[in-house]
């Protein structure tokens, strides 16, 4: 008996397949989760913004101030760019992480700048 599977299915089942073949580097595990999640419409989160402190951010400043650059081709850690990436472009471009706003740029690029302090 021949069992019909319907698009979510498929996708689950692609996931889960990637998700193995992605054990031995966990890159392509990352990107099929995160893929998967975009799939379902469910936006990503960032549950630890701390962790992005230890990318190599490049500082720089503009007309709107400081603000920091981070590039993929100069990054130390290309996974947690993808990650950041996928976070910030499943956000519509824009996403508040703890104490920063992120952007994403040209492709490879992902900008941020500090939240400014509310006044009291």
């Amino acid at each position: 008996m021949t069992q019909q599977l319907d698009e979510k299915d498929k996708k689950l089942g692609e996931c889960l397949a990637r998700i193995r073949d992605g054990l031995q580097g966990l890159q392509p595990a990352v990107q099929a989760i995160d893929e998967f999640l975009n799939f379902l419409g469910k936006p990503l989160e960032a549950e630890h913004p701390e962790v992005y402190e230890k990318l190599n951010w490049e500082n720089r400043t503009s007309d709107k101030g400081a603000f920091q650059m981070l590039r993929k081709d100069n990054c130390n850690d290309t996974q947690l760019f993808n990650h950041l990436d996928n976070i910030i472009r499943a956000n519509k471009g824009n996403v508040s992480i703890g104490d920063f706003h992120y952007w994403a740029g040209d492709t490879g690029f992902i900008f941020r700048r500090k939240k400014k302090s509310k006044q009291t």
